[in-house]
């Protein structure tokens, strides 16, 4: 991946979660931490997602719910426990795949969260998500709190701005365990959300590394579970990749150079899930070259209110409009209409979702991600039961990202079902 802007860089921790598996929902696999303590873990395709799930004498209290696409998965498993319906969800931030299972526990469970999640899953892209109240957060905090349940001090601290500028991390102090968010990628390359900031990785990890005891367990949002060790570990990568590309760019080389000179050869263990050794030289670069000016708005907003009131061909004319007239005021990205088109697709609103999906090819017809575009669209026409049109765009996705397993999925489950 060689020369990303930072604006599309910053996107991909989002679009990672549109290929996710095309069939079925994945399964959860379940791994005991303690005694009271369980991983709840789903394979995603390119990475997993974690859950902790504390389970005792006060009932059962979650860390972050999984996608709303693995919600039922998640609430079995749960009811497995014997326990009934969580009491307590802690979400460490506001990103779908730790927030999506909310809505399903219904208003029983008592929702955690930092400060800003709130207004953060009734704006931007998230509005054609369409949370329920039930799903948000009751209790907030913007430093730490603590919380008593099933024996254990459970402390909540603010770990904001790196990752993205609402997580916290969730310390179960008597057992030991600590669930880390994205703080650490499942100690591979960090991902940046556009609220978030690459800069910040280091200083916030060595926080944690003063904080945690040595022997803790660290459950990172997605892959695989890591110690203290490898906390240092990965503090002392973010610390040496940044100055080798800090000081590539001071020496006039820009980050298409840096890559072609193989600059971060020897840090390879860390490149996996979706961002690769390219892909950190991209982040780096950008963040360390961003300036102070005024980040834009994005488009989200004024577009779900234009597809409310007017359907997705009001949202479509909108978004040309503003491309000619507010561009000084608004971002716009190849990835736009293919967030859009998504989270349609998972509300089966497939017409409305097919005509952002076509928007997207038709305005960017070169992008890199035009063939999330097509596996969207490939999921659309089969939830209308035009089976052969769905077939069609998963082979044109195939022709633009052919390892790729989703879609190698996708159009066996299409054949098949012929």
């Amino acid at each position: 991946m060689r020369g990303r802007s930072a604006a599309t860089f910053g996107t991909l921790a989002m679009l990672a979660a549109i290929a996710v598996g095309a069939g079925e929902d994945p399964a959860i696999e379940v791994t005991r931490l303690t005694e009271t303590l369980y991983l709840l873990s789903t394979d995603q395709g390119s990475y997993t997602t974690n859950t902790i799930a504390s389970v005792g004498a006060d009932g059962v209290l979650l860390v972050d719910t999984q996608a709303a696409t693995d919600a039922d998965a998640l609430k079995k498993v749960v009811d497995g426990f014997g326990k009934g319906a969580p009491r307590i969800i802690i979400n460490t931030h506001r990103h779908v795949e730790h927030v999506g299972g909310n809505a399903i526990f219904g208003d029983g469970p008592l929702i955690v969260a930092h400060d800003l999640v709130r207004a953060k899953l009734r704006g931007g892209s998230y509005l054609f998500e369409e949370f329920p109240d039930t799903a948000l957060p009751d209790i907030t905090l913007t430093d730490s709190m603590s919380v008593y349940f099933n024996g254990e001090r459970i402390e909540l601290i603010a770990m904001p701005g790196s990752h993205d500028d609402n997580e916290i991390i969730v310390h179960f102090t008597g057992s030991k365990v600590v669930h880390l968010s994205s703080l650490v990628n499942g100690f591979n390359f960090p991902s940046v959300d556009s609220d978030g900031d690459v800069l910040k990785f280091a200083e916030l990890v060595a926080r944690a590394i003063e904080i945690l005891p040595q022997d803790v367990v660290i459950v990172s949002g997605h892959n695989q579970t890591g110690t203290w060790q490898d906390l240092k570990a990965y503090h002392d990568m973010l610390v040496s990749t940044t100055e080798i590309v800090r000081s590539g760019l001071a020496a006039g080389k820009d980050a298409a150079t840096l890559q072609q000179e193989r600059t971060l050869d020897g840090w390879e263990r860390y490149a996996g899930s979706y961002v690769s050794v390219d892909g950190w030289i991209d982040t780096l670069a950008a963040g360390l070259e961003r300036g102070d000016e005024p980040q834009k708005k994005t488009v989200f907003e004024p577009l779900y209110y234009a597809w409310k009131d007017g359907g997705a061909e009001a949202a479509i004319a909108l978004y040309a409009e503003l491309q000619r007239d507010h561009a000084d005021e608004y971002l716009f990205r190849d990835v736009d209409f293919i967030i859009i088109g998504n989270k349609l697709v998972e509300q089966e609103k497939f017409e409305a979702a097919i005509r952002f999906l076509e928007s997207s090819l038709q305005q960017y017809p070169e992008s890199p991600y035009a063939y999330y575009a097509n596996y969207n669209l490939a999921r659309a026409h089969r939830g209308l039961g035009d089976r052969e049109t769905a077939i069609q765009h998963c082979n044109r996705a195939l022709e633009l990202s052919p390892d790729n397993e989703t879609l190698v999925e996708l159009r066996q489950e299409l054949e098949d079902e012929g």
